[in-house]
């Protein structure tokens, strides 16, 4: 096959002035018939000539001065990691352009036999193709032919669009003879091999080759190179791996007798190709390296106008992609590099940790991770243990659960609640009640009720060990106080970006966020509340390797320094000694375990002075309680965030860590021990109340009830004393001593009096009766004694000394009087 560009260069020099415009009528007239089979009648009309001319004037363009600029599919758009490693081209579509030159003739000859056997011939517009399409589609035939050349197919795909109307075929017609004025056939040829769309994705021969038989174009043989153009004029009913694919390899065997009419192939050649079974390869799962990284910076840079390229959608969609067919002002546009904070080493090292927790194809729940830079506000890390695509029955899924899996954090949203605690005046050494259930009147139509996750005894606990070993009652009480607004706004403050409600149930992680975010979020706690903005696109070159966007690193300080250090170390004794044991890592670390309603979620949030990570772990689509399941070998009764999500994190962080030098946190800044104040109380009255209502008034105060029972004769379970005295000021975290009436009447022992004088008698009696509180009597009898050492002292006593003495008793002391015998 020869193509003389020269000899085409000089012909189409002289199609100019009318004489173009008439000849383009004729062949869009003629496209109308083709299209329309009640035209043919009028075509052969007198007065069909009349028709035409009016026609010109009304649909006729003015193709001078249209400006029919080929789009530049070359030019792709690379993202990178950040330590240099090529994710992928970032394109809209499977294009991988060749010049003509380096496409096969048995290709190229595939493509014309079955698009456009006469391209090389004809101005544009192929009336005899037309002709022949008309007939058989009229009788039809083995397969459906259309009358469009290659250059009507490429004006109608870049230029006019596919609007089925008289007027659009007009213009089709119109200019794609212009077209062929001002291009040679090589390059429409080469541009139409390497853009059109041959269905499941592939745009262009190559990687139609690649997509149906995993070949390079010059591997192919003459059965498959057949079989690549017939998704063209319908992919949906010539795909190739349709289960029934006869009306595809009826479609492939026809390309193959014009292949063998226009002299590519040999008679015999193509008996045999025509035995060849349509041999498609299933399709080919994902290459790309981290695809839902490529996928996110595309999303980043088509949707943000930092980048410099452009300030309308439109606008960047042409930097990224390169111009639009039909945007004929257009010049540019593709051939980024695009360069992400993303380290390539660390995303398979979490990959790897997650496929080991979570196989791909074994039914149940996945996890997530996500790794933010302190220092920079870098996202390092974004993984997802699901496979990355769209085949949902494979387990795939195309969006990134890391970035925009957006879950219920459980406790792990409760430091932000500590902060709005702490920001209020609520210090770390208060105290709070913390039995469970508690009804919490936070003004709405009902109380709410706040349980823990298991049934501890009643009693107080500090702020500080609240968050250590996550009592849900004490932030509830801490919601309620601050109110939910101030959390929400605090959240949004750090770092958060999802939408978030009020509800006071907010400290608790009602509200679904993002692992990425979280772990930014926290990146703010790590830097004692220093706000680094979190970022995935650190550099953009232009395809002359000009820097058009470079990452300035953004700081705000959005909490007091000493409050969010003081964060840290309570932070620092939930990942030692609270519920993240499990996340150790040996060194320096702070975090907090998360565990949604149901544990339908589960979380380990943590950081080290380097990097804030998150871990989450639940089923992909919908939140299912996970009880009673098996993860990497372990039977769990109820999934924790202390017990799944902490030693994925450890696991992970491990590898993170290997060569990173160990750093402690910063020294703690002045003004922290405001946050570790103690607040002082005045102990409530709650003598004469009924023992639970004086405990809670007790508990409420952020002190601790000590009960003693004491015989009374008020009713049984009524508070009758209480130590401290009410009205006392005291020391949050203290006790109260409350007696409680056992309804029974109040009695003590007899003391031993013998030998005590008379004064001495009532002044042990008098002390007894303050002691017990018991209104003791007693009264004084005379008895003469022969033994001089007992005159004027306690010879006996009624009761006798050990016997039980009530309010009802009177005690008889009897006092010896001496008198010789």
């Amino acid at each position: 096959m020869t193509m003389d560009g020269s000899i085409h260069q000089a012909e189409r020099l002289d199609r100019r002035g009318r004489r173009f415009i008439a000849a383009a009528v004729l062949g869009a007239v003629v496209i109308i018939g083709a299209s329309w089979f009640g035209l043919l009648a009028f075509l052969g009309s007198n007065s069909a000539w009349g028709t035409i001319e009016d026609l010109r004037e009304e649909w006729i363009p003015n193709v001078e001065s249209l400006t029919l600029d080929l789009p530049d599919i070359g030019r792709l758009s690379e993202v990178y990691t950040s330590d240099g490693v090529l994710l992928g081209l970032l394109t809209e579509r499977n294009s991988q352009p060749l010049p003509l030159e380096e496409i096969p003739n048995l290709v190229v000859g595939a493509v014309l036999s079955a698009e456009d056997a006469e391209f090389m011939e004809h101005n544009g517009v192929d009336t005899e193709a037309i002709a022949r399409a008309l007939v058989s589609n009229i009788r039809g035939g083995a397969t459906s032919q259309g009358g469009s050349t290659i250059t009507q197919q490429v004006v109608k795909q870049n230029f006019i669009g596919t609007e089925a109307t008289l007027e659009r075929k007009v213009a089709e017609a119109i200019i794609a003879i212009e077209l062929e004025r001002r291009y040679t056939k090589e390059q429409i040829l080469e541009f139409y091999l390497n853009s059109v769309f041959f269905g499941n994705n592939a745009y262009g021969v190559k990687a139609a080759a690649e997509e149906y038989f995993d070949k390079e174009l010059d591997e192919l043989s003459i059965a498959e190179a057949a079989a690549i153009p017939v998704p063209i004029r319908n992919p949906s009913l010539y795909d190739l791996r349709r289960e029934d694919n006869e009306i595809a390899l009826r479609a492939r065997n026809f390309v193959i007798d014009e292949m063998v009419e226009n002299g590519y192939i040999t008679a015999a050649e193509g008996v045999a190709a025509k035995s060849e079974p349509l041999a498609v390869v299933p399709p080919r799962e994902t290459q790309d390296v981290a695809p839902q990284v490529l996928i996110a910076a595309k999303d980043t840079v088509l949707n943000n106008a930092r980048f410099g390229l452009g300030e309308t959608f439109l606008q960047r969609k042409r930097s990224v992609f390169g111009c639009p067919a039909e945007d004929t002002e257009c010049q540019g546009g593709g051939g980024l590099r695009i360069y992400t904070t993303v380290d390539y080493e660390l995303q398979q090292a979490a990959l790897d940790v997650l496929r080991t927790w979570f196989p791909l194809g074994v039914e149940g729940p996945t996890g997530a991770i996500a790794m933010v830079d302190n220092r920079t506000g870098a996202t390092v890390v974004m993984a997802s243990g699901l496979e990355f695509g769209t085949d949902l029955e494979a387990g795939q899924r195309e969006y990134d659960l890391a970035t925009k899996g957006r879950r219920n954090p459980g406790s792990s949203f409760k430091p932000f609640g500590l902060a709005a605690a702490l920001e209020t005046g609520i210090p770390l050494n208060s105290f709070w009640d913390m039995s469970t259930p508690q009804l919490l009147d936070f003004g709405g139509i009902a109380p709410w009720e706040c349980n823990n996750a298991s049934n501890n005894p009643p009693g107080v606990r500090s702020l500080e060990d609240a968050l250590v070993f996550s009592t849900n009652t004490v932030f509830c009480q801490i919601s309620v106080e601050v109110g939910g607004e101030t959390i929400k706004n605090l959240a949004h403050r750090l770092g958060i970006k999802s939408p978030l409600g009020d509800f006071p149930s907010i400290v608790l992680g009602a509200y679904a966020v993002s692992p990425l975010e979280m772990a930014a979020a926290y990146s703010t706690f790590a830097n004692y509340g220093q706000r680094v903005e979190n970022y995935l696109i650190e550099r953009i070159e232009d395809a002359e390797g000009n820097v058009i966007y470079q990452h300035q690193v953004e700081r705000e300080q959005v909490l007091e320094e000493a409050l969010a250090a003081a964060i840290v170390n309570t932070m620092e004794q939930a990942a030692s000694r609270g519920t993240g044991t499990l996340a150790d890592i040996g060194r320096p670390q702070a975090g907090k375990t998360g565990t949604h309603q149901n544990h339908t979620d589960v979380w380990f949030m943590g950081f080290i002075p380097q990097y804030s990570t998150a871990v989450w772990v639940g089923f992909p689509d919908s939140q299912v309680e996970m009880r009673n399941i098996t993860i990497n070998g372990t039977f769990y009764a109820r999934a924790f965030g202390g017990s799944i999500a902490a030693p994925i994190w450890q696991d992970f962080m491990e590898i993170v860590v290997e060569d990173l030098p160990v750093q402690d946190f910063r020294p703690e800044p002045d003004g922290i021990s405001v946050y570790y104040q103690t607040p002082r109380v005045t102990v409530p009255n709650v003598i004469g109340l009924e023992l639970d209502d004086a405990e809670e008034e007790i508990l409420q105060a952020g002190l601790e009830p000590v009960v003693v029972v004491v015989n009374s004769t008020e009713p049984e379970g009524d508070v009758v004393g209480q130590d401290p005295r009410p009205g006392s000021r005291v020391t949050q975290g203290g006790e109260v001593e409350v007696e409680v009436s056992s309804g029974k009447q109040p009695d003590t022992s007899m003391p031993n009096l013998y030998g005590a004088s008379r004064a001495e008698a009532r002044e042990i009696l008098t002390a007894l009766r303050q002691e017990t509180e018991i209104l003791i009597d007693w009264v004084f009898e005379e008895v003469v004694t022969a033994n001089r050492d007992e005159n004027n002292r306690v010879v006996s006593t009624s009761p006798r000394s050990g016997q039980m003495v009530t309010e009802d008793t009177t005690i008889v002391i009897r006092i010896g009087r001496f008198e010789s015998g």
